[in-house]
């Protein structure tokens, strides 16, 4: 896995007393390719805006998953995730329903700890306190055609 760390951090302009859901992100994002029938190497970068094609099948029939999970912090300042492993399986079950490859154990689960890892600050302790994280997948593929892509992007934000 190749690791991109971010120049700066965002964590200082951030008021964790009043974020509304959804609107703040954390520096950095895991993305991992599916091309030519193999997921690529994956990497962590900072968080930035995807470019893709109009054509992307995304965007006309429709092949995009996702699941949704928290990280919390205890009192010792040690991270907990509720279930990792059956988001992965959800996903999973959900790229098979939708003709799309599944991601590997290991891409999932350690691709997902090492983001954590490095955006860990920005998981606070305390009660209602967590980070929501959102992993998904979307097909990439630029071509006009009513059938599975060939290309899809795996992301966790």
């Amino acid at each position: 896995m190749e690791i991109i760390r971010s120049n700066s951090t965002k964590i200082v302009d951030v008021d964790f007393n009043s974020i509304k859901f959804g609107e703040i992100f954390t520096d950095h994002m895991f993305e991992c390719n599916f091309v030519n029938g193999d997921w690529e190497t994956p990497v962590i970068r900072p968080y930035k805006s995807i470019e893709m094609d109009p054509s992307s099948h995304v965007f006309h029939y429709g092949q995009a998953i996702f699941e949704g999970m928290k990280g919390y912090k205890d009192k010792q300042d040690q991270l907990w995730l509720f279930r990792p492993e059956d988001n992965f399986d959800r996903i999973n079950a959900s790229a098979n329903r939708l003709a799309m490859p599944s991601v590997p154990k290991e891409v999932f689960l350690e691709g997902l700890n090492a983001l954590l890892k490095l955006d860990n600050e920005w998981i606070k302790k305390g009660l209602g306190n967590s980070l929501y994280i959102r992993p998904f997948i979307i097909a990439t593929e630029g071509a006009i055609a009513a059938s599975p892509a060939d290309e899809y992007k795996f992301i966790i934000i």
